[in-house]
């Protein structure tokens, strides 16, 4: 982003000048950043967050590099490049997920069972991982029965070299179960688990598993 904003302002702004180039790519990064925070603010301003640190480096790169020729093939080759790899890198490295239909679960006797427990016992929060046929394990995660009458969404799945990481994002809408709950189906789990709510709640800790 921070290569295609200096780009369009080099193209449309040649004659100005570098400092002003500079100020305005610097300008762009703050306008970024305080977007993230006071606009969109929590989990989903983070995106934006990493893109005001990416034109914000871009810009300090600019002011040490612009002023050689090296430094300009630098900015418009290499760092393209870079970013065009780590793009590569999240594709590959990208966790497929879906969500279970409920109805499905049932037809599982150890499932039914253990969603009749979290039932009874509204104290139950966090996850348990189970089976699933097609080269799929899955986790269901529970929220207790604090969160009665919340439902849940999947905004995202992710993962580094040691955990996987969803993230949730929980709403009221009178949902009737009494600890409400969500099955998500994965290609791959790591040993570790991260399950983040978007205010900040993390379900991460497993039961019975």
């Amino acid at each position: 982003m921070g290569i295609i904003m200096y780009g369009l302002t080099y193209l449309f702004l040649r004659k100005i000048e570098d400092r002003t180039q500079l100020l305005l790519l610097f300008s762009l990064g703050i306008l970024i950043l305080v977007f993230s925070i006071f606009v969109i603010g929590g989990f989903e301003g983070m995106p934006y967050g990493v893109l005001s640190l990416g034109v914000l480096t871009l810009a300090v790169l600019y002011f040490f590099l612009m002023r050689y020729s090296l430094g300009r093939k630098i900015l418009f080759i290499g760092v393209p490049l870079i970013i065009a790899l780590h793009i590569l890198f999240v594709f590959i490295n990208q966790v497929d997920y879906r969500v279970v239909d409920k109805e499905r679960l049932t037809t599982d006797d150890e499932i039914e069972n253990y969603i009749g427990i979290i039932e009874k016992d509204t104290s139950i929060v966090g996850y348990k991982k189970f089976k699933g046929g097609e080269g799929e394990d899955f986790l269901l995660i529970t929220m207790g029965g604090e969160r009665k009458g919340n439902t849940i969404e999947v905004l995202e799945v992710k993962e580094d070299s040691e955990k996987t990481i969803i993230r949730i994002r929980t709403s009221y809408n009178k949902n009737p179960e009494p600890n409400p709950y969500i099955a998500v189906a994965l290609t791959r789990i790591k040993s570790k688990i991260v399950i983040l709510d978007t205010d900040g709640t993390n379900y991460g800790d497993g039961i019975f598993d």
